[in-house]
């Protein structure tokens, strides 16, 4: 009697519950890593090198406005 109510009833709703455990931690990691590969898909070089020449854009566009950044400084 025992046996079948621990092995039929409890072991197989542990077993489904830490099945369902497993698949939401998994969703969750694949989530994550997928998030830090989006992220980090640019190399920080090739962001610089966008930065700097917007830097430049901009500095050029101020320029033509009569605004020089160094007289401020």
């Amino acid at each position: 009697m025992k046996s079948l109510v621990v092995d039929d009833k409890w072991l197989t709703e542990l077993q489904r519950q830490l099945h369902a455990e497993q698949d939401r931690v998994s969703h969750r990691l694949t989530a994550r890593v997928r998030d830090l590969a989006e992220r980090y898909a640019e190399p920080l070089p090739q962001l610089e090198q966008e930065v700097s020449d917007l830097k430049a854009k901009v500095s050029a566009h101020l320029a033509r406005m009569g605004y020089h950044a160094e007289a401020q400084a």
